[in-house]
């Protein structure tokens, strides 16, 4: 570990009496820390980490390696169809900027707590799924939610997204909750890119299957959309904004 720690420090005093020639910022910092730490000694640094790292909590963003871990959020078969869907902004807190631009790329309206959001969705089935269930149809929810028809999505490739050839969706981290009598859900953190800006954003939510005042079936809801700041595609540790929004769906009157 010595050796480790003091090879470090000559090639940070190498580069720091070569700064002409030799940049060094957190993304190096992260590729050469693991070779000198991680493997053993030897004459030659022809190994080279990949970029799958994760440092006091961030999450490198533009790995090659990263990957969702479940192929798709799994609904329970009883959703599958159209519905209708109501999203109330119940609370907004920390950066309201970082908040709104997330919420805008993410298909919504302008961000204002107490606003209402009302557009359709639906649930088919997936090829990506190995038990019993569907999944949201996002090219369709986005196109409903943002009004617009320019949305690019394939449920064979459900973790990418791409609206108006401007904003494009990434999910590279992903937790689900599996349906039962409890409830279901997910957590999803996404890499969104917005033109030349990359933001990362975490998106929880939960929901549980209920009646309305009618005995109408419904499905409710509640999501905690979270915004992080990225430096070298690396997202941090703490939120800078946080937005709790309550969501039902009900189904449309002419569903059978």
């Amino acid at each position: 570990m010595f050796r480790a720690v003091f090879l470090i420090a000559i090639f940070f005093g190498l580069c720091t009496g070569l700064s002409q020639n030799c940049g060094v910022n957190r993304r190096l910092f992260l590729k050469v820390s693991p070779v000198l730490i991680g493997f053993p000694p030897t004459n030659s640094f022809a190994a080279t980490p990949y970029r799958d790292i994760e440092v006091g909590g961030g999450y490198d963003l533009l790995s090659e390696k990263r990957g969702a871990a479940e192929a798709d959020v799994v609904y329970p078969i009883s959703m599958e169809g159209l519905w209708n869907c109501e999203r109330v902004v119940a609370r907004v807190e920390g950066d309201k900027f970082q908040a709104g631009e997330a919420y805008r790329c993410l298909g919504g309206t302008p961000l204002v707590e107490g606003s209402i959001e009302r557009f359709e969705t639906r649930y088919i089935s997936s090829p990506k799924i190995e038990i019993s269930g569907v999944v949201v149809d996002r090219g369709f929810e986005i196109s409903s939610r943002a009004k617009t028809e320019n949305v690019q999505w394939k449920v064979e490739q459900p973790n990418l997204l791409q609206i108006d050839n401007k904003v494009k969706l990434a999910v590279v981290k992903r937790s689900v909750e599996v349906p039962s009598d409890k409830g279901f859900g997910f957590d999803e953190l996404l890499r969104v890119q917005d033109g030349i800006t990359i933001r990362a954003v975490q998106v929880k939510r939960r929901y549980r299957r209920s009646f309305d005042d009618q005995g109408n079936r419904v499905v409710d809801g509640l999501e905690i959309m979270k915004t992080f700041r990225v430096l070298d595609g690396i997202s941090g540790e703490l939120p800078t904004s946080t937005v709790k929004t309550q969501i039902r769906l009900v189904r449309p009157k002419s569903f059978d």
